[in-house]
């Protein structure tokens, strides 16, 4: 299980970012228009995804994206579960999922239902993929206090940063929930590039942690 957990880890990492490095290529060759929205904030997720050439790649990527997150948050909840913890991992998860896939069905979409659909599902996303993080990190120190598993001292440090990361970008990008709030494109863009790739670098160290686990417990 705990195999299946690092290799579902790193693939959502891996196929996000590839798909949205194929998307900004094919963006950058038709459209010519040359951005790093991490710090310029010239485009948006939604920017990059919904264009004609784009749609079809952003899509099928973020769908398999979706399976996988689907398929992880059933395994991780049930090692929980084998450790004796109880958790909501499972109904997290498809929580988190089920907003992204509406985010994603409406994308490209023009209307004005579709854009509140549009940024509803996103909020939520945001809200419940922030909350399903937290939640995988309050377990893990519960399990290594309680001694039920081996973590290295420097995974929960590293997991702390990238939730205080976070948090400091929902802050800043709060005020964007209010529709008649006035708020900056570009610092829209630039905090939710940067919270999207935070979301994402989280499932790195994880794997890496499922991963030696794994070879500690061939070793013993």
């Amino acid at each position: 299980m705990r195999k299946y957990i690092s290799v579902c880890s790193i693939l959502l990492f891996i196929i996000p970012v590839i798909t949205l490095l194929i998307c900004i290529q094919i963006h950058v060759l038709h459209y010519d228009l040359h951005s790093f929205p991490f710090i310029d904030g010239k485009v948006s997720v939604s920017l990059i995804g919904r264009q004609e050439k784009t749609i079809g790649i952003f899509r099928s990527g973020f769908f398999l994206y979706m399976f996988i997150s689907v398929l992880f948050y059933i395994k991780i909840s049930n090692f929980f579960l084998l450790k004796d913890v109880k958790n909501k991992l499972k109904i997290y998860g498809l929580s988190a999922n089920f907003f992204l896939c509406i985010y994603i069905f409406v994308l490209g979409r023009d209307g004005s239902f579709y854009e509140i659909s549009r940024r509803l599902a996103i909020i939520f996303y945001i809200t419940n993929i922030y909350i399903n993080h937290a939640y995988i990190i309050k377990i893990l120190r519960l399990l290594k206090y309680k001694k039920k598993i081996q973590i290295n001292n420097i995974y929960l440090p590293i997991f702390y940063v990238i939730i205080v990361f976070m948090t400091v970008l929902i802050i800043i990008g709060f005020p964007w929930v209010n529709p008649l709030f006035k708020y900056p494109d570009q610092l829209k863009n630039i905090v939710e590039w940067n919270y999207f790739l935070l979301t994402i670098v989280f499932y790195i160290p994880l794997s890496i942690m499922f991963y030696q686990s794994i070879d500690k417990a061939k070793m013993s």
